[in-house]
């Protein structure tokens, strides 16, 4: 693996990029700013302006940058970042235009919402069933991306993401009436989630589909009040419920057996979190 290119320089694809560069491997990279794409450069990020729209738009000299000689492309970009209307269209002309390239191998990141408000333990054969638009864009995103010939796509589905300028106590604190205390919590780290990108980009041949979920999952309401009190914001209040949801536990454990990652956080309550 010699050149990765990374679409979205954002919450994950900054301290993936520079993961990447410490490695030794070379990274191009997207903002959709000038003042982004300025502020990637001044750190050593070989980074391009690109907007994803309908088209494509980014200068034929800075496209031929990004992509030339690219043995794998990175997409980092929710529906949310995007147009929820137009983005299957988007990451298709987007991969489409990586396939002119001849990039071989292409590694996208969807999100566990695909399962909906599914109940028990879930795992990457069970069933998708969109709940929002965001989530069925996820999935026809998936399966275009799987009928795809002559190129290898890895899909992570990723659960709640934490870390660094990412705090849960933040999520809910002070809020009222809240259900669901007794649900399970499903999050993983920023850290493991670029860990396992690194992994997969290690492998000589993609096609995996994995769920990235820490394999202990406390109650929502313990979590979520530790981690309001962690900022000394005030907590959250659960409602007493005749009727107990369970919801779900994502499996994340595949990638484990299959590749053998190991979750750097694997219990929530201890994950180091910051504002």
């Amino acid at each position: 693996m010699k050149k990765v290119t990374i679409i979205g320089l954002g919450w994950l694809g900054l301290p993936l990029a520079r993961a990447l560069i410490e490695d030794g491997i070379e990274v191009s990279a997207t903002k959709t700013t000038s003042d982004g794409v300025a502020a990637a450069r001044a750190i050593g990020i070989d980074c391009y302006p690109l907007q994803l729209t309908a088209e494509l738009e980014c200068e034929p000299d800075d496209l031929q940058q990004l992509m030339e000689d690219s043995n794998a492309l990175v997409i980092l970009l929710p529906p949310s970042k995007v147009n929820v209307e137009r983005y299957v269209e988007a990451i298709s002309l987007l991969v489409d235009t990586a396939i002119t390239f001849h990039i071989p191998r292409v590694i996208f990141t969807s999100s566990t919402s695909v399962y909906g408000q599914a109940v028990g333990e879930i795992d990457e054969s069970s069933e998708r069933q969109a709940e929002t638009a965001s989530a069925q864009a996820l999935i026809d995103v998936e399966d275009w991306l799987h009928g795809l010939p002559n190129i290898a796509v890895d899909i992570l589905r990723l659960a709640g993401l934490v870390g660094e300028n990412r705090h849960a106590g933040r999520f809910l604190a002070g809020k009222k009436s809240l259900k669901g205390a007794a649900q399970p919590v499903n999050i993983v780290h920023q850290d493991d989630v670029i860990a396992a990108i690194q992994l997969l980009l290690q492998q000589p041949q993609g096609g995996h589909i994995y769920n990235l979920c820490a394999p202990e999952h406390p109650q929502r309401d313990q979590f979520y009040h530790q981690a309001s009190q962690l900022l000394n914001l005030e907590l959250p209040e659960f409602i007493e419920e005749t009727e107990v949801d369970k919801g779900k536990v994502v499996n994340g454990n595949l990638i484990c057996e299959e590749l053998g990652f190991e979750y750097q956080y694997p219990n929530p309550m201890q994950m180091p979190m910051s504002l």
